[in-house]
């Protein structure tokens, strides 16, 4: 029987891919509306996920991009919410 290769999902980096995941879950203490990814990103290309559900684009109704690392979000996650990220980290030449 030929061994199986798993495929690692969308979002783990394989070659040719600059996305990367976060969760930002630890960030959330129920009043906090501002975040901070581990690297700096491209700021057109930060999609966030509060419970699952895409948030919309940066700088729309409900995401604002404060710096290279950090965003606002219109809707305070509360406590037991889950925030995660997918990302396009700012690659330095």
């Amino acid at each position: 029987m030929p061994a199986t290769t798993q495929w690692p999902g969308p979002f783990i980096p394989t070659q040719g891919s600059d996305l990367k995941a976060e969760d930002l879950t630890s960030q959330i203490n129920g009043s906090a509306t501002q975040f901070t990814i581990s690297e700096q990103f491209i700021a057109t290309q930060v999609f966030v996920f509060l419970n699952g559900l895409f948030q919309g684009p940066p700088n729309g109704s409900e995401i604002t991009i404060n710096s290279s690392t950090q965003f606002t979000i219109a809707t305070t996650p509360l406590t037991g919410d889950k925030l995660a990220v997918i990302y396009s980290p700012l690659i330095k030449q």
